[in-house]
């Protein structure tokens, strides 16, 4: 009896691990840097061009972007694909209200996706409004795809220098955007940055839930995200005491 319960704690613990090796395995396929190389087909640009800045560390957003002729900007926006919108948007202040927006979608049986410019004109759903905005988007440049597990949004602006605020957004989980009205929900995370162009570092603003985003609160970081280990399953706590339980069996 004593050598049947032991193996059946050691075949929990080699199941866990299991889990956690594949989430973990998958988690290091989703990840981009600015040291990775671009996994996309037919970029229409030199992708060495493209100055690179990890504008998210939270979220490992990733920004790409280049000016590739007079008053003619490209964008390449790398995130994980969380099932989720994603979106960044141009302020001139700073301020989700009265700025534009590039939303992009991929839905989670990977068939249908799309990207569409958003006019983010009140703090209400209603007030967010799709294929409109100030900026002017190259026709046909704007795009998304998903490669091992992340989505790449790319689009080009023609402007003489894009505004420097940017904000970032994570959409709910498994929500996307439908015909014919398109409209959004709030979105679930979002962050503020502000960017140099021509020297590339960015100043990145704390993680936001949505009642601090739209209300003018303190912003405060959100609490960090649980470890591997934890979120699905294992603690490090139950690991010690399972292993300390089949330790006490042995002896």
């Amino acid at each position: 009896m004593k050598l049947c319960s032991v193996s059946f704690i050691l075949s929990v613990i080699a199941i866990q691990f299991l889990h956690l090796s594949t989430i973990v395995n998958g988690l290091q396929r989703a990840m981009d840097s600015c040291n990775s190389t671009l996994p996309l087909q037919d970029l229409a640009l030199d992708a060495s061009l493209l100055q690179c800045v990890e504008v998210w560390t939270d979220q490992n957003y990733i920004l790409r972007y280049a000016k590739t002729v007079e008053n003619t900007w490209s964008f390449i926006l790398s995130t994980p694909d969380s099932s989720a919108y994603i979106a960044i948007g141009f302020s001139a202040n700073g301020r989700m209200v009265g700025s534009s927006a590039i939303v992009g979608w991929i839905t989670s049986d990977g068939e249908s996706g799309d990207a569409k410019q958003y006019l983010l004109g009140g703090m209400s759903p209603s007030d967010v409004i799709p294929d409109q905005g100030e900026l002017k988007i190259l026709n046909g440049s704007l795009m998304i795809e998903s490669v091992s597990s992340r989505l790449y949004m790319s689009f080009q602006l023609m402007a003489e220098l894009p505004r420097e605020n940017l904000l970032y957004a994570m959409g709910p989980a498994d929500f996307f955007p439908s015909s014919p009205e398109f409209r959004l929900r709030e979105h679930q995370f979002m962050t503020t940055t502000t960017i140099n162009y021509i020297t590339g570092p960015a100043t990145t603003g704390p993680t936001m839930s949505p009642g601090l985003a739209t209300t003018g609160a303190a912003k405060t970081p959100l609490s960090p995200a649980p470890s591997p280990s934890s979120a699905y399953g294992l603690s490090p706590s139950l690991l010690f005491f399972v292993i300390s339980l089949v330790a006490f069996k042995f002896y």
